[in-house]
């Protein structure tokens, strides 16, 4: 079932020149809205009527999503009714679970509508003057594609917990994207997330520009990160490196660091090659958002939550079921 719901402020504070909101600007946030979602005007109507233009009236309703003068709630009686989150917060004592709604479709549907939840989850956790780590993987990008526009300047700092987010093309890494939509500080990290040997590594990390970064990674107040399938490769890790991860029961990886199902890093050589945060001193950051979900993420996600690495799980209701039974099947105690 689906509801829609508006929610205008009858109040309205009128901000100063300094500040910026006029009270003509709100009027025209609230105009847009009910000729929009009230009377189901199109955005070109709205446009005409307004007398702006139609990429401005797609702005418009965005920002009057994001500064509540629009609220639009979707109420999903399966995500509301599943026992999964609080199965899955118990046995694995974690802060919280969060579900989106499970949609029939294409994998890059189901990963848009899990990164809006996250990025709702991770902006409810940030405050001002915050440290955040931000992951790879497409969940991340996911998430870092659904942060709206900053209702206000958080002064966050946001860094990337890997190498190899640098690139000179036009797209801005996940990273830079959720510090524009907090209204924060990207701090970059000019390295490779992979390198040849140890030694090019202790290289890279004495440079002063890696170690402004590593300075930052002692701070964290928060991790936001996803949950990685067996997706390595010989041409990536080599070939003896791919051997052992299979001999050894590999299910999936957290900042390049691989786990079996049990839980248990399998780094070996690979610590000593990649540029990453330690993901065995996850737990001194106060809030891990771990964001993954679909059918070839239930292993890596229990294999994750057995790490202890995550406090905050963000995924849809079908994985967190599928999660939540292996976990019971496998004997996992609560």
């Amino acid at each position: 079932m689906i509801t829609v719901a508006h929610l205008y402020r009858a109040s309205v504070q009128v901000t100063n020149r300094n500040g910026a909101r006029s009270l003509s600007d709100v009027q025209q946030l609230i105009d847009a809205s009910r000729l929009y979602y009230e009377l189901g005007e199109t955005q070109s109507r709205v446009a005409e009527l307004l007398g702006v233009t139609r990429p401005q009236v797609s702005r418009i309703l965005k920002r009057a999503r994001a500064e509540g003068i629009v609220e639009i709630r979707i109420v999903d009686q399966a995500a509301q009714s599943s026992a999964a989150a609080a199965d899955l917060q118990q046995r694995f004592g974690l802060q919280a679970v969060h579900l989106a709604s499970s949609i029939r479709g294409p994998e890059d549907v189901q990963r848009r509508m899990i990164g809006r939840l996250g990025a709702d989850v991770l902006r409810a956790a940030v405050r001002d003057g915050a440290i955040i780590g931000v992951g790879d993987g497409s969940s991340v990008s996911a998430l870092a594609d659904a942060m709206d526009e900053p209702i206000r300047e958080t002064g966050a700092t946001v860094v990337p917990l890997c190498g190899g987010y640098w690139f000179t093309g036009p797209a801005r890494e996940p990273f830079r994207r959720v510090a524009d939509a907090l209204g924060g500080l990207p701090q970059g990290l000019l390295a490779p997330g992979l390198v040849d040997d140890p030694a090019t590594k202790r290289s890279l990390v004495a440079h002063a520009g890696v170690r402004r970064i590593l300075e930052l990674w002692d701070r964290l107040d928060i991790a936001a990160f996803g949950i990685g399938g067996p997706a390595w490769t010989s041409a990536a890790f080599g070939e003896a490196t791919c051997r052992r991860l299979e001999a050894d029961g590999a299910v999936g990886e957290l900042l390049m660091a691989p786990f079996d199902a049990d839980g248990r890093w399998l780094r070996g050589d690979l610590e000593q090659r990649t540029i990453a945060f330690d993901v065995e001193r996850l737990d001194r950051i106060p809030v891990r958002i771990g964001v993954a979900g679909g059918p070839a993420k239930i292993r890596p996600i229990l294999g994750a939550l057995r790490t202890g690495a995550v406090t905050t799980l963000v995924t849809d209701v079908a994985t967190a079921e599928a999660v939540a039974h292996l976990a019971a099947t496998s004997g996992e105690g609560r």
